[in-house]
């Protein structure tokens, strides 16, 4: 941006007391450890403060993008330009009337974790996955344990022009890994979950416990990774295309298809996320060509995916 909508940022900002950096390094930020820096980087500590900085953006004509967990995103290496909003400190998460309610940026374990101190079932799928609530809503985020479609009740969100809305459950238009958060581009602010299902808390605990295990032992969690890298293609794995077409242990730079799961790229210390981008279309264009089948990229690309 120029110097003077920087200035006004910066002003505004300091106005609204919100904590904010300039050349902000996104990398630990992300769960591949890779990208480049934000030029203006903001952690609101209040929902207000996140909408007033999301307004003030798109009345300045800001780009403005949303960071949670760092799951699931590719951070460009050249950096992103405009606000970057680390939604971090929006983690408050309580238990009322039969209901837990969640701000964006509750990380999933966390949510897990409270729903088993209150004897509530239904939130053990989402232990041991990073991400936090806003993504997880915005991706219908699962496995075979569940999906978050099962558990939610609403959600608050803004839509591109900061506009407010409620909704319901049966509007959020949940399917596999999309929602209606996700085609429309809105941001989530808070959640309300179900909390109606009750187990006795050594139940919850141990498959919760069982989950981490089956977790650790099947993906590759030694290494920075962002989880699936591709959508199920319809009638198959996209794990077994991707060894079938012999890219196991494919590398590009420091990336690598995962041995241990060929659905996952690895970081095997010093990957860039162009290595990691390069690496994705390699292995999309030899499952193609040997078997005609277009993997869908489930991780995206930070901030080109939002423009």
């Amino acid at each position: 941006m120029d110097n003077l909508t920087k200035k006004r940022l910066i002003d505004f900002l300091k106005l609204k007391n919100i904590e904010f950096y300039r050349d902000f390094s996104l990398k630990e930020f992300t769960t591949y450890k890779t990208g480049g820096k934000g030029e203006v980087v903001i952690f609101p500590n209040s929902v207000e403060q996140f909408k007033k900085s999301f307004v003030f953006c798109k009345r300045q004509k800001i780009p403005f993008y949303v960071l949670g967990g760092g799951a699931n995103v590719i951070v460009n290496d050249n950096g992103v330009e405009g606000v970057v909003c680390i939604t971090k400190n929006l983690n408050k998460v309580y238990y009322k009337s039969g209901k837990i309610f969640a701000q964006c940026g509750v990380s999933l374990e966390n949510l897990s974790c409270f729903s088993y101190t209150k004897g509530v079932s239904g939130f053990e799928f989402a232990y041991n996955i990073p991400g936090t609530v806003g993504g997880a809503l915005i991706m219908n985020a699962g496995n075979n344990y569940g999906e978050f479609r099962n558990i939610t009740c609403f959600v608050k969100c803004m839509d591109k022009n900061g506009k407010e809305f409620v909704f319901p459950k049966n509007m959020c238009q949940f399917g596999y890994r999309t929602s209606i958060f996700k085609e429309k581009g809105f941001v989530i602010l808070e959640a309300v979950f179900s909390a109606t299902a009750r187990k006795k808390k050594r139940e919850i605990l141990s498959l919760m416990e069982k989950i981490k295990k089956e977790r650790e032992s099947k993906f590759p969690l030694e290494y920075p990774n962002a989880g699936s890298v591709f959508k199920r293609p319809k009638g198959y794995y996209a794990g077994k295309l991707i060894e079938e077409a012999g890219c196991g242990g494919l590398k590009v730079g420091e990336a690598m298809v995962s041995e241990k799961h060929k659905g996952f790229i690895v970081n095997l210390g010093n990957a860039t996320s162009q290595e990691i981008k390069d690496l994705i279309a390699l292995v999309q264009k030899r499952v193609y060509d040997r078997f005609g089948v277009k993997l869908e990229r489930e991780q995206i690309f930070f901030p080109e995916d939002f423009m």
